[in-house]
């Protein structure tokens, strides 16, 4: 089990200054809203993704009027100790593993593995496809780094085919060889990338129906279909395409507009499931990544869950908790222990956090 011994942060979002150490087992974060409860969270899922699960911008991550950004966590696992670094800064990011900064995101991502569920999770059901793809490549590149280099080719060979669509829109030119060139070296990431997004919905569906039928305890049967934009010959499938893209000025195929839906049997989840429903199901789906990261890792990935407790009931809470068995170091943010059904937990750790600091901390049972 992987577990975060300590936090340095500074200069990130309300924490102009932190150190905290944390339990192996279970963290409790208390506070009002807009306290800084978040935002811990959100540090240390940015520490090993190298991004946050709220913003695009790097910039926002940084405290107001402040030139730059760090965050620093040593990590433990049995009885060896990691250390990962990110400074954030107007020059860009820069990220460190026991002291050797890593020039290639992807050869870092993953050596700390984060699953977390926040409010906005129930976007990954409500939301726009853009809301999907990104939940795709961010737990695909947590398994597979590989994936990471090639989503982060194919946003540069796209980048570079919209412009020369572009060009060649002002210059009124219907066929290009470098147009030519731009699509073929698209397709060969674009294999890939749909490849292990099949891969990875075709097991994710499979765990998501069981673990959806214990949190919900409904026998309901959830079934998740991936969406690709293209199937069959994707440089055909651009080449018949052209026309249209020559005068949107875009591509119009890939997995930039790939998607994944959920349904129950044949009817999309959207249009019968409850508020409740649905946050069941988005908590299913981080709780199937779980599992799939301790299989394919062999070790148990950090949770964070922000803000899930005080929408489920005494038995729900109970099932969740039951469901990391102590394999998973945890960490819930709450507003109220009150809201919380902590009979069962020998072992937890409070922080009391205000207006970006820690004012308390109260250890409960003998783990540290």
């Amino acid at each position: 089990m992987t577990a975060i011994k300590s936090l340095t942060l500074k200069n990130f979002r309300l924490y102009e200054s932190l150190n905290a150490s944390f339990s192996p087992l279970i963290n409790i974060i208390l506070g009002n809203n807009a306290q800084g409860k978040t935002s811990l969270l959100e540090a240390i899922h940015a520490l090993a993704l190298t991004k946050s699960h709220k913003t695009a911008s790097d910039r926002e991550l940084i405290s107001h009027h402040q030139p730059f950004s760090t965050v620093k966590g040593t990590f433990a696992n049995e009885n060896k100790e990691t250390v990962l670094e990110m400074i954030l800064s107007k020059e860009g990011k820069k990220v460190r593993h026991n002291q050797i900064e890593y020039k290639r995101l992807s050869d870092y991502v993953g050596i700390v593995n984060i699953v977390m569920f926040a409010p906005e999770d129930l976007n990954l059901i409500k939301g726009g496809p853009s809301e999907r793809r990104r939940f795709m490549d961010m737990e695909i590149g947590q398994l597979n780094r590989h994936y990471v280099y090639h989503l982060n080719q194919y946003k540069r060979l796209l980048k570079e085919r919209n412009e020369q669509l572009k060009t060649m829109q002002r210059k009124r030119i219907k066929s290009d060889p470098l147009l030519d060139i731009l699509s073929e070296q698209l397709v060969h990431y674009s294999v890939r990338i749909m490849r292990d997004r099949a891969g990875f919905i075709e097991t994710l569906a499979q765990k998501v129906a069981s673990i959806y039928q214990v949190l919900s305890n409904e026998p309901t049967a959830i079934e998740i279909h991936y969406n690709p934009s293209s199937k069959g010959d994707m440089l055909k499938a651009l080449k018949n395409k052209q026309a249209y893209d020559l005068m949107t000025g875009s591509t119009s195929i890939g997995p930039h507009r790939d998607d994944c839906g959920f349904y129950y049997g044949d009817i999309p989840v959207m249009k019968v499931a409850s508020q409740g429903q649905i946050r069941t199901l988005a908590l299913s789906l981080k709780l199937a990544v779980v599992d799939m990261i301790k299989e394919h890792k062999k070790n148990a990935p950090i949770v964070l869950l922000d803000d899930v407790f005080s929408e489920l009931d005494a038995s729900r809470q109970k099932n969740l908790l039951n469901k990391f068995d102590k394999a998973s170091q945890i960490f819930i943010t709450s507003t109220s222990l009150d809201t919380m059904h902590l009979e069962s937990l020998k072992d937890y750790k409070v922080f009391e956090v205000t207006a970006g600091k820690i004012e308390g901390v109260k250890t409960h049972g003998s783990t540290l």
